[in-house]
């Protein structure tokens, strides 16, 4: 707010007549006829709507039951099942370098489940996996991200109650 304040002192503009003007204008219109000195300038006014990070609660997901056979679609929430219960063997990093280096970066290593799991839950990643020739391919939109082969024997269960005293 400070910045902006010492922006309108420092032009001499009255606040006031900013406000009205603000008032006035139409959004909803293109940004060339919302000229707020209805003057062509460099300068224009839009709303502005902040794109925040879309957070997903754990009880939207509830709990991520292991894999029993292979989905018809490998969607972020079947992925993130068998991710979560390590339902899978060999992950490979699938990202490329920049153009520059011209390989593979079969070199690179894999995300962490921790953040693979993450990646999965973020809508805004639109990550969806694709079976080819034995390998699961997992895109994050349309660039590759991580491969992995499906193992869907049922997990061995983690904690184990102690019975001795």
């Amino acid at each position: 707010m400070e910045p902006v304040w010492r922006l309108i002192k420092g032009c001499n503009w009255n606040l006031h007549t900013i406000i009205d003007g603000l008032e006035k204008m139409e959004f909803g219109s293109n940004v060339r006829d919302n000229s707020l000195l209805k003057t062509h300038t460099d300068l224009s006014v839009r709303k502005y709507f902040s794109r925040e990070r879309c957070l997903v609660a754990p009880t939207n997901i509830g709990i991520l039951q292991p894999l029993a056979a292979q989905p018809d679609i490998w969607d972020a929430i079947s992925i993130n099942r068998m991710i979560s219960h390590q339902q899978f063997s060999s992950l490979k990093n699938e990202q490329r370098l920049l153009p520059s280096k011209q390989q593979r970066s079969s070199n690179l290593e894999p995300p962490s489940l921790q953040e693979i799991s993450l990646i999965l839950l973020d809508p805004v990643e639109q990550c969806i996996g694709q079976m080819h020739k034995g390998r699961l391919h997992i895109f994050r939109g349309k660039q590759p991200f991580i491969s992995l082969k499906p193992v869907l024997a049922w997990p061995k269960p983690r904690l184990k109650k102690s019975t001795a005293k």
